[in-house]
């Protein structure tokens, strides 16, 4: 089977992933386009959607969780974020983890398939790739939510996903002591905004005086 053929049906090897750049993506996501309309023509919808999504929880357990597996969602996805920069995707991730929940925002500055969509006559590509990218990922791992949060393809300047779990007890140590040594590092490097504030108050003080 070849590679465009596996992306399109969801059962994509990690070597496929690791040769891809931008160009061949883009030609894989415009073959996942047409897959998608063919189908919705031949059976509707809802069973297109099914028929898509066949492998795609066992491709998203196998590569997503080679990175979040062993690290908290945060840390995990922001490991996959160069992996993803091949396709074309530009992500900040940020680390929403509290009260017992690891927890990761996803941010995506760029989205390489809103630009061909309309090509296949999608004005929304979010069903065929976030939603099903959604999908996948609440089957590959049921403690797992996800959530789309902000679309671009509905105006917003945006896309953000949310996806949460229980925290993993034994990964709470290591975060632990990264966000201690970060936050260290970034009391640091507050300290000349900090002495500027407080050249600041004693200036506004002295001025208040006269």
């Amino acid at each position: 089977m070849s590679m465009e053929t596996e992306l399109v049906t969801g059962n994509l090897r990690m070597e496929d992933i690791i040769n891809l750049d931008e160009s061949k993506a883009m030609n894989l996501f415009r073959k996942r386009f047409q897959r998608y309309k063919k189908l919705a023509e031949e059976i509707g919808d809802a069973a297109a959607f099914e028929k898509m999504m066949e492998k795609y929880p066992e491709q998203q357990k196998a590569l997503m969780g080679t990175f979040i597996d062993h690290n908290t969602l945060a840390q995990g996805f922001q490991e996959a974020a160069p992996l993803l920069g091949l396709m074309g995707f530009v992500m900040d991730i940020v680390d929403v983890s509290q009260n017992g929940t690891d927890a990761a925002l996803e941010i995506q500055r760029v989205c390489p398939v809103l630009s061909i969509a309309k090509e296949y006559g999608f004005a929304h590509p979010c069903r065929i790739f976030c939603e099903m990218e959604q999908e996948a990922t609440r089957r590959a791992f049921p403690g797992i939510k996800a959530a789309i949060l902000s679309k671009q393809a509905e105006g917003d300047c945006v896309c953000v996903f949310k996806y949460e779990r229980l925290t993993n007890k034994s990964l709470v140590s290591n975060t632990q002591k990264s966000s201690l040594i970060h936050g260290f590092l970034t009391l640091i490097g507050l300290i000349p905004n900090l002495l500027k504030i407080g050249v600041k108050i004693v200036k506004l003080r002295l001025f208040n005086r006269n």
